[in-house]
């Protein structure tokens, strides 16, 4: 298998995360979207990270198409459920990681934009605005869900998708945004984030 990625993505992220907790271990090739690789372009028309190249040629997209696809071959009890097995318990990891998803898409979006124009312009923008609004909201509804998604033991409990994109969020957002005055304050997220670096998916995957 090939997995065409780069080190910042936080889409990459849950992607990585979610493959190393379903036991599946394969090395990043480090890909560049912005410069057009042949081996993304190949893979993936969209050009974009992550891409999971399968051992009989077949490419798979988007991290949490990617998150499904582990669900379907590497399903419980022989491995981890990144869900759950109860149909109300996976209905409220699954709100809760498309909170996290919503704001991660408008953090990176941000980011993009930012390559193509003037950030202080931009941010400012009825659109950068709103997806600021995002972002902030979005952290203050995960900050007050985090007892909810902090496993009992960081390292031996299993970890479920919307630990893994609240967490990926946090780090992005600190990674990105972190001097920025209209940052909310999330000390629960905080301490959440800082529990699972514990965890060796979690620690192995730091955006840098």
């Amino acid at each position: 298998m090939q997995f065409l990625s780069n080190t910042t993505s936080p889409f990459v992220r849950i992607a990585e995360i979610s493959m190393i907790e379903k036991g599946l271990s394969v090395e990043r090739t480090i890909v560049d979207p912005w410069a057009d690789d042949p081996r993304l372009r190949t893979a993936n028309a969209a050009t974009r990270v992550p891409t999971l190249v399968l051992e009989d040629g077949t490419s798979l997209s988007e991290s949490l198409l990617i998150v499904q696809w582990l669900e379907a071959t590497r399903s419980a009890p022989q491995w981890p459920s990144l869900l759950s097995g109860n149909p109300a318990d996976t209905a409220a990891i699954l709100s809760r990681a498309g909170v996290a998803m919503g704001a991660i898409e408008a953090a990176v979006h941000t980011i993009i934009t930012r390559k193509v124009t003037v950030p202080t312009v931009f941010d400012e923008t009825p659109v950068g605005l709103r997806r600021r609004r995002t972002m902030v909201e979005a952290l203050q509804r995960l900050e007050e869900e985090a007892s909810a998604m902090t496993p009992s033991d960081p390292v031996a409990s299993s970890l479920t998708l919307d630990t893994i994109c609240a967490i990926t969020l946090y780090d992005y957002m600190q990674f990105r945004f972190g001097d920025q005055s209209w940052m909310p304050a999330t000390p629960q997220l905080k301490i959440l984030a800082e529990k699972m670096r514990a965890r060796p998916s979690v620690q192995k995957t730091q955006p840098r």
